[in-house]
């Protein structure tokens, strides 16, 4: 069935999608706080129904057919499910007693499962996330292997990591269109309204946020944000292009402001007695991203800058403001 939808129509950013997100404080020449973050997505095709999404399971449709928020006239429904790995460290990686005044080491390693419904004009979406953090995460693992890798520092105190507890996570995300405009040339621009809600013990928080997007050939939908696991959603809410012969390419502009009431990365686990940080309830956030997309493929390039989430006092050592960039790849099947 798959291979005969796959030569009844040609591929365009509506089909089938793989995505590898690969975020590292390395772009700029550091490596405090989320120091990396990892993330393998696949995202089905679109559906005018979510009976139609025949590549994942029954149940699977039945849950986004039964949530009357991600069903309305007018929209496509997706769904997807992503795996992945956030390590978090402090500034001095040679030290191998408990830090007190920076950020924990910490590591998570995460699945999560995405409904989501859209059109040109509005983005509904809910996810949930399961995972572990501690030693389970693999994150002392992974983090030491690519720093004898590259030839790194390697850090010596993850025996002060953050002890294990299992997490799970809801997120709630809605996007609104508030300005298009369409020259009588490819350029365009659009500006987007984004609301979203986490609830868990990973994150606990509430954010609003402008999207701001300009280019040519821009496709229809809504601009994918590269945030660490459990900050927002994983989603690929994007729709043909005028030409879906030509390529696109657009930049894009977010501002976000987040009110926490938790952040396991630096409160630490509900359930076990751990260091922790006392940190700001409201976070700034700005991420400058170029996109490049093709019918079969597309790569984004993301600058992420966060305020500083530590109350003044703590974390002296490191800059004060969270920096990432981000490489996302995408394959169409």
């Amino acid at each position: 069935m798959f291979s005969q939808r796959l030569l009844a129509q040609p591929l365009s950013i509506e089909s089938a999608t793989t995505r590898f997100e690969f975020d590292n404080d390395i772009f700029f020449h550091k490596d405090n706080k989320i120091s990396s973050g990892l993330s393998l997505q696949w995202h089905t095709p679109v559906a005018r129904q979510w009976d139609q999404l025949t590549d994942i399971p029954a149940f699977v449709r039945r849950i986004g057919a039964a949530l009357p928020m991600l069903n309305a006239e007018g929209l496509v429904y997706r769904s997807g499910i992503a795996l992945g790995q956030v390590i978090q460290t402090p500034s001095d990686l040679q030290r191998r007693d408990l830090i007190t005044d920076d950020v924990p080491y910490a590591g998570v390693l995460t699945m999560q499962s995405t409904w989501y419904a859209y059109n040109d004009d509005e983005f509904r979406g809910l996810e949930i996330t399961l995972g572990i953090l501690g030693p389970l995460s693999l994150a002392e693992a992974s983090q030491k292997a690519i720093h004898r890798v590259t030839g790194s520092e390697v850090p010596r105190g993850w025996d002060n990591q953050l002890p294990s507890e299992p997490l799970a996570n809801v997120n709630v995300m809605h996007k609104r269109k508030l300005l298009r405009w369409q020259s009588a040339s490819p350029l365009a621009f659009d500006l987007a309204l984004d609301t979203h809600a986490a609830l868990g013990n990973l994150f606990t928080k509430i954010s609003a946020g402008l999207e701001l997007r300009l280019g040519t050939n821009l496709p229809g939908g809504f601009v994918y944000v590269t945030d660490p696991i459990g900050l927002s959603m994983h989603y690929l809410a994007s729709l043909k292009p005028p030409d879906p012969k030509r390529s696109s390419i657009y930049g894009s502009l977010v501002l976000r402001r987040s009110a926490f009431a938790h952040n396991v990365f630096l409160d630490g686990p509900l359930i076990r007695n751990s260091y922790r940080v006392d940190s700001e309830e409201l976070v700034d956030l700005l991420a400058l991203c170029l996109h490049l997309e093709q019918a079969d493929r597309a790569i984004r390039f993301s600058l992420i800058f966060t305020s500083d989430n530590n109350r003044p006092g703590q974390d002296s050592s490191s800059p004060a403001r969270e920096q990432l960039g981000t490489i996302d790849l995408e394959w169409r099947f």
